[in-house]
């Protein structure tokens, strides 16, 4: 039977799935990609068959394509076959990978690796034991024996990347980038942070996705998002962004929350009461101080910044810094020192001695660079904040045509240096990922320090402005 099934004619590969009849196990594989797969099929010259088709005996199919992980549990594959009256032994199953394979190398393929293949058996003949444990025991050996993979953590991760690779999944990366940013604005934190995820893996996998397969191997990305990398592939656009970010409220939500100082909830509240547009938001909307400066401002804030105008603004802080004190170092921080092309905004780190009062140093800096007209603007005031580590601002370099880019200064005891440079210089996801490496290792990681494990004593602090 399976010479059978694995003759055909290479010469045609439009016609290599003639005479097979393939029911797809719907189980995992989810509704989109259970289409774009049947589609394939019938584009090669096979028959699909409907789970209803063969329980009543109307369609006899050749293979029976199961998702993937259910060749890894004889008990769940068994249960599949059950819902179709049948017995596993008798059929030829095989994973959805096998399908893409074909699909992909326009071949058919034989099907021996990719079936269900048992657990190896242990020296003495007998299949491992499955003896209950108690939750002690299972948490003891989940803390001593399970090895932390740490290269699966994003922080683990080089963010070098090859130019070629990362523009191969160009078009994955942006629309999956449209989700993220969809659900962010809508509040919905849980699901972006996913969509977050999964591009930075998708960034960082090293070569160019061509499958299901390839985006699900991948830390960070599930079957959901895998299935959308897969949908992308075959038809280079996603139907779930159409249906998420097109429609006029998820517009007009973008537009609000590009404020400085609105957040989803904020966005959600205008939107009920009627605005639509910026206009509409100065017409109807009583704004705070930050508000007003957002909303002024907002052209500017949208502008990506390049490295050379945070460098120059950097060397003007650096420069006010020691008519101030001397011996404080500037640093610039955030996706600038991450080595991005351009930055969002500007990220200033100044590391004092443990001993110098930091609001002073930071009251005396502001004041400093407002004089000069750097600093144009207060988003956060030290005196109603109360915070004497961190200030909010706009800057604008002098010169014509000059646009204003929002600021941020942090100031940190020298003590506080190493921990407090990894915070600041981000990305959010990579701290997030930090911070869980460190609680599996029984340890505990903030901008402020590092507890619960060894720490190096001395740590060689980066070169700021000279």
């Amino acid at each position: 039977m399976s010479n059978q099934l694995n003759s055909f004619d290479n010469s045609e590969p439009s016609s290599m799935f003639k005479d097979i009849q393939v029911l797809i196990m719907p189980a995992l594989i989810g509704k989109k990609r259970l289409t774009l797969f049947e589609s394939h099929i019938k584009k090669l010259g096979g028959k699909v068959c409907q789970i209803g088709d063969v329980k009543g005996g109307l369609c006899e199919p050749s293979h029976i394509i199961v998702e993937d992980s259910f060749l890894l549990d004889k008990t769940n594959l068994d249960k599949q076959m059950k819902t179709l009256g049948r017995e596993r032994e008798f059929q030829v199953i095989v994973g959805t990978r096998w399908l893409s394979d074909c699909i992909k190398m326009k071949m058919l393929l034989p099907f021996e690796d990719y079936q269900f293949h048992p657990p190896k058996l242990s020296k003495d003949g007998c299949l491992p034991s499955k003896r209950a444990k108690s939750s002690s025991e299972s948490t003891t050996q989940q803390t001593s024996n399970k090895p932390i993979q740490e290269d699966k953590f994003a922080c683990s991760q080089s963010s070098s990347l090859p130019t070629k690779v990362e523009g191969g999944n160009e078009l994955i990366i942006q629309e999956l980038q449209k989700l993220a940013d969809a659900f962010r604005i809508k509040g919905d934190t849980w699901r972006s942070h996913g969509y977050t995820k999964a591009i930075s893996a998708i960034k960082r996998c090293g070569k160019v996705l061509s499958c299901y397969e390839d985006a699900v191997a991948l830390p960070g990305v599930g079957d959901k998002i895998a299935a959308k990398v897969w949908e992308i592939l075959e038809t280079g656009s996603l139907m779930k962004v159409s249906e998420v970010c097109n429609d006029s409220k998820t517009i007009s939500l973008q537009i609000f929350t590009n404020i400085w100082g609105v957040g989803p909830s904020t966005a959600e509240n205008w939107y009920q009461v009627g605005c639509r547009t910026l206009d509409d938001v100065r017409d109807k909307v009583a704004l705070s101080k930050q508000q007003e400066i957002g909303l002024k401002h907002y052209e500017d804030f949208l502008q990506r910044i390049p490295r050379s105008e945070v460098e120059e603004v950097g060397l003007i802080v650096s420069d006010a810094m020691k008519t101030i004190e001397p011996s404080v170092s500037v640093i610039p921080v955030g996706s600038y020192r991450r080595g991005k092309d351009t930055c969002g905004d500007i990220d200033i780190m100044i590391c004092q001695p443990d001993h110098y009062d930091s609001k002073a140093v930071l009251s005396k800096l502001i004041i400093s660079l407002k004089i000069t007209g750097l600093i144009t603007d207060d988003l956060v005031s030290l005196e109603k904040e109360g915070n004497q580590r961190k200030y909010l601002g706009v800057c604008c370099l002098p010169g014509e045509g000059k646009k204003h880019r929002r600021l941020d200064i942090f100031v940190v005891p020298k003590s506080e240096e190493a921990t407090a440079l990894m915070h600041y210089t981000g990305s959010a996801l990579f701290n997030r990922s930090a911070r869980l490496l460190a609680a599996k290792k029984g340890m505990s990681l903030s901008e402020h320090s590092l507890h619960g494990g060894i720490v190096r004593e001395s740590f060689a602090g980066p070169q700021g402005f000279e």
